[in-house]
């Protein structure tokens, strides 16, 4: 009996059923960066730190609009969040509410401002991308922008997590039970390691088809420790440096992403006249600068992703290179004491994509056996999200979720019947 017919025809229906099932659309969430989630505010305060700042307002955007930027007094002591060591909660300014704006939709994920989205775009060119393949906000295309002033065990208590759980598992029933592709950027990926670490086998691998971890400081990264000593302006030159520095210096999300000990080791990254400060002393750094509630958080949410966790899930680890990145100061002052140090006199620097360092960029390879690598030169931390070769790279992994076993299913039935 001549069986090649028959094998053949196997061949054919599995590999064209494999096509069939995959052709619609898997789910896509966006989690956005450190600062690239939309901040909604509402005010009843008895009191303000100026004249002109406003005391009750319905809802409206805090972080970023143009208004409130304006305004920066008004806004930093509006964003204020405080940490109570007696109950271990954190707490929002007194008199003000504040949310993430249009958690599920894109409008709190696609730019900074949602009325100035061509010029603080963030995941605008990537929505454009999949918009062309078909992609529908709401359908089959969410966002999941958060509170980043907090670290994970902020976001837990503020309910974030059971929210994106709900999110992922609804956007997933409603794309008739195909598994989400997450996209993360910056400390949005560590984010999601926290709450994907924190799932059952069984759930991850019905609910989340892959991970996109795009400019992941995993373990770190040197910039962070230069907002909490002296502020970061980000190299926009008109704003002085310590402008952002009394938000930088107290959020519980800044020592989050404080270099990690296991990669940094005895590197001195930052030093005074007197004092040399390596990844490992970061404790005692907050202590001396006086910055006492960074230091109250520190040992809670320093190690809430290190060491890192495995995932048993497909990880696609997207990064720049080849771009300046800050890597040490040096401060030409006797010693931190308390008082608001200067910006540093002196800044190294060593490979990385402008904002995190090269050695945490490729830490996400620590993420499991399911990791795959793709680098692209000369693209910056938050640049690569508008790359016109990382954007149509993402959008092909995205619109293109063939899983790897079955591509080599495919290739070795099309090798057999060819054989046949």
């Amino acid at each position: 009996m001549n069986l090649k017919p028959l094998w053949l025809a196997l061949a054919a229906a599995l590999v064209s059923q494999a096509t069939f099932t995959l052709a619609s659309n898997s789910p896509v969430i966006l989690v956005p960066g450190l600062a690239g989630s939309v901040l909604q505010e509402r005010l009843n305060r008895t009191s303000a730190p100026a004249w002109y700042c406003d005391k009750t307002s319905d809802w409206q955007t805090a972080w970023l609009s143009l208004s409130a930027a304006a305004r920066p007094v008004c806004l930093l002591d509006d964003l204020a969040i405080f940490y109570d060591p007696e109950d271990k909660r954190y707490k929002n300014q007194t008199g003000v509410d504040v949310r993430a704006y249009d958690f599920g939709g894109l409008e709190g994920v696609q730019a900074l401002d949602p009325d100035l989205k061509s010029a603080s775009g963030t995941y605008d060119a990537l929505i454009k991308g999949l918009d062309d393949k078909g992609y529908t906000a709401g359908q089959d295309l969410f966002g999941a922008p958060y509170d980043f002033r907090l670290a994970a065990d902020g976001l837990t208590q503020v309910g974030f997590f059971e929210a994106f759980k709900a999110l992922i598992q609804g956007a997933v029933d409603k794309n008739e039970g195909k598994p989400a592709v997450i996209v993360g950027h910056s400390m949005g990926c560590l984010v999601m390691l926290y709450f994907l670490s924190r799932q059952l086998p069984a759930w991850r691998a019905q609910y989340v088809h892959a991970f996109i971890s795009v400019s992941a400081p995993y373990l770190g990264s040197v910039t962070a420790l230069k907002g909490s000593i002296s502020g970061d302006n980000f190299d926009i030159t008109f704003i002085p440096h310590d402008l952002l520095r009394p938000l930088q210096s107290t959020l519980p999300s800044g020592p989050w992403l404080f270099p990690a000990p296991e990669l940094w080791g005895d590197k001195v990254l930052v030093q005074t006249q007197s004092q040399k400060y390596k990844a490992a002393d970061a404790l005692q750094m907050l202590q001396d600068l006086n910055l006492t509630q960074q230091a109250s958080v520190y040992d809670i949410v320093h190690r809430l992703t290190v060491p890192m966790p495995a995932l048993d899930i497909p990880v696609h680890c997207i990064h720049g290179k080849g771009v300046e990145t800050e890597d040490s100061y040096f401060y030409d002052i006797a010693a931190f004491n308390g008082k608001v140090p200067p910006a540093p006199n002196k800044v190294t620097h060593s490979d990385g994509d402008g904002t995190v360092n090269i050695a945490s960029l490729q830490s996400c390879k620590q993420l499991g056996k399911t990791v795959e690598v793709h680098t692209f030169n000369n693209a910056s931390h938050l640049g690569i999200l508008r790359d016109d070769r990382a954007v149509p790279y993402i959008v092909d992994i995205i619109a293109n979720p063939t899983p790897s076993w079955w591509s080599r299913v495919q290739g070795r039935l099309r090798k057999f019947s060819g054989v046949l």
